[in-house]
C-alpha cells in the first residue's frame, strides 16, 4: 500500500464537494474550520501528520459556538458559562455533521462514538460537597 500525503487542498476540496463551507489554513498548514448544518469543527494535522478534528464539534447559535454538555439527566449547549437546553433536531444535526466530517477525513468509527454524539463535557455526579476521587 502506498502512503501518500493528503494536502490541505485535497481536504478543502473534499469538504467543499460535500457542501461544507471551509475557512482558514494557508499553504498546506491548518487549522481550518468546516461548517454545515449550523455546526462547526476545527481540523488540523495531528502529530502523525493526518488531518483530524482538534476538538468536539460545536453548534452555532447566533454566531457563537456552543459545545455539548451532558449532565446525565439532560444535554445542554454551553458557551461562556451560558447554558441552553438542547433540542432533538440540533442533536441530530450535530450527529450527522460529525459523521460526515469523520467520513471525509477517513477516520475510524469507534464503538462509543457510533452510539451517538460524544459530549465536550460530562457532569454526571450531582452530589454536592463530595471530594474529587
Amino acid at each position: 500500500m502506498r502512503n501518500t500525503k493528503v494536502t490541505l487542498t485535497d481536504i478543502r476540496n473534499g469538504f467543499e464537494k460535500q457542501g461544507f463551507a471551509v475557512s482558514g489554513g494557508q499553504g498546506d498548514s491548518g487549522p481550518i474550520e468546516v461548517r454545515k448544518y449550523s455546526c462547526v469543527h476545527r481540523i488540523d494535522r495531528n502529530r502523525a501528520g493526518f488531518w483530524a478534528p482538534v476538538s468536539p464539534p460545536h453548534l452555532l447559535i447566533n454566531g457563537v459556538p456552543y459545545e455539548l454538555e451532558d449532565k446525565g439527566y439532560q444535554k445542554f449547549w454551553l458557551a461562556d458559562g451560558k447554558r441552553v437546553a438542547i433540542k432533538l433536531q440540533d442533536l441530530r444535526e450535530l450527529q450527522k455533521f460529525d459523521q460526515e466530517v469523520r467520513y471525509i477525513l477517513k477516520l475510524k468509527s469507534l464503538w462509543g462514538e457510533s452510539l451517538g454524539t460524544t459530549s465536550a463535557q460530562t457532569v454526571y455526579d450531582r452530589v454536592e460537597g463530595r471530594p474529587d476521587a
